[in-house]
């Protein structure tokens, strides 16, 4: 139990700096703000202790400065955070909250215990996760968790191809870190960070939708979130795929808030994370150089200093391990031009999209019921256009690979293409949900339509 207090420390450091640099005061309601803190401050708290832990305790093998600087951080960040409490801002009008408010919240509550105990009953009966938890991330969080220089073991090229020596280091160093710290090796640890990262996912698209488009439409986003089989599937898996989704949908969250040095930041930490974060990265940066480039200064300060780690970890300490591009490249020209390898990868990705189901029930069909009642926002046309460019060439950039790839195609998207699209599918309910009309706005045009109907009918009847 006691490495739990290091996630713990962890989230709650990552909370107090969100709560007091992200400037999320302002946002209305409160209620969204809050759960943006803990959102992002959840993401953001593992990441950064994870960075820390890395270069400090691994690299440079100082337990005690890892510690300190931890500490010191704590503290700072809680008087920091003491001296500017929010204030917060009461709305310029009473605004009556919709009746169905209080049942929406109400059904997100029902079935995030639901869920939370369906994954329970998964982690006891598979308490070391799936294959890729057991073989990549928590065995390499092993090595670095151990004394007498074993650490350089988990991007040690001798591990071979299968335990993907060459991925960056995010989650294996969270978890590492908290069982160098309780001098343990409690399975509870790797099964708490991956309910953090989905409990912070969950936050952020709830939040991030309340403050930008209201919330009605945030609390159904994250109902469709949660109610979403391959996400809670991903869950109890302890893979990395679920902490990625989280970094990218917090990149675009903060990105839409007018936050981009805590945008570029996320999008940093998803390259810490998985080589896919890494393309992220590019096109997040290549995407708002293009939509919002009067921000593109602020997001590479704020991916600048996580970037680096991620470009230093990949050039200079695993650059022995060739990645699946890399590796990939010689013959590539015969593979390209295989008509073949299109059909079988096009195919691929639409029956793994129909398999994001559970038997009736697809997480499309909300947003697809939605949009048929509420219609789509002109407004929101840029903010959906950046964030679908984004998403539409990470896309692109997954397919490419499965092009290049020269593992067996129909092994290679077996294995990972399942995984890839629970990656961008909270993001893709981001996109979905803010490009919809709010109940709020529609309900108030359908009022003000009724009253003009009344005034006009009372004239014509006073000539």
């Amino acid at each position: 139990m006691t490495g739990l207090i290091w996630v713990l420390e962890a989230v709650l450091l990552g909370c107090l700096l969100v709560y007091r640099w992200a400037g999320l005061g302002r946002l209305q309601p409160a209620w969204a703000a809050w759960l943006l803190v803990f959102g992002a401050g959840a993401a953001g708290g593992v990441g950064l202790t994870s960075c820390v832990f890395f270069i400090f305790e691994v690299l440079l093998g100082s337990h005690a400065v890892a510690l300190v600087l931890e500490i010191a951080l704590l503290v700072w960040s809680g008087y920091e955070a003491f001296r500017h409490r929010w204030q917060i801002d009461k709305p310029a009008a009473a605004v009556r909250a919709p009746v169905a408010l209080p049942w929406i919240a109400g059904a997100l509550l029902v079935t995030l215990v639901i869920a939370t105990a369906a994954m329970a009953i998964a982690w006891d009966q598979n308490p070391q996760g799936n294959w890729d938890a057991w073989a990549i991330w928590n065995l390499r969080a092993k090595f670095l968790a151990s004394p007498g220089g074993l650490a350089q073991r988990a991007w040690s090229p001798l591990l071979g191809r299968i335990t993907h020596a060459e991925y960056p280091l995010l989650v294996s160093g969270f978890v590492g870190r908290a069982w160098a710290g309780s001098n343990s090796l409690s399975r509870a640890i790797p099964e708490a960070t991956s309910y953090v990262f989905f409990l912070g996912l969950l936050a952020m698209v709830t939040g991030g939708i309340t403050a930008l488009r209201g919330p009605t439409l945030g609390l159904l986003a994250g109902l469709a979130l949660a109610t979403a089989p391959a996400l809670l599937r991903e869950v109890p898996a302890q893979y990395a795929d679920v902490p990625l989704a989280a970094y990218i949908t917090g990149a675009l969250v903060f990105a839409l808030l007018d936050r981009p040095v805590s945008a570029g930041a996320f999008a940093a930490l998803a390259a810490w994370t998985k080589d896919e974060g890494l393309l992220f990265l590019i096109l997040f940066l290549a995407g708002t150089s293009i939509f919002r480039w009067r921000d593109l200064r602020a997001a590479i300060l704020g991916a600048a200093p996580v970037g680096v780690l991620a470009a230093v970890f990949k050039v200079l300490l695993s650059r022995g391990n060739g990645s699946l591009l890399t590796t990939s490249l010689p013959g590539a020209e015969h593979r390209i031009v295989d008509a073949s390898r299109y059909g079988t990868t096009l195919a691929a990705f639409g029956r793994e999209f129909m398999a994001l189901a559970s038997g009736w029930y697809h997480p499309i069909l909300p947003l697809a019921m939605l949009a048929i009642v509420l219609h789509f926002e002109r407004e929101r046309r840029r903010d959906v256009a950046f964030c679908g460019t984004v998403l539409g060439a990470l896309l692109l950039g997954y397919f490419g690979i499965y092009i290049l790839t020269v593992n067996d195609i129909n092994w290679q998207i077996q294995t990972s293409l399942s995984r890839l699209l629970v990656q961008v599918w909270p993001a893709v309910v981001l996109v979905g949900f803010i490009s919809l009309r709010a109940p709020e706005a529609a309900a108030i045009t359908t009022r003000a339509a009724q009253l003009d109907v009344r005034c006009k009918a009372r004239h014509k009847f006073a000539k």
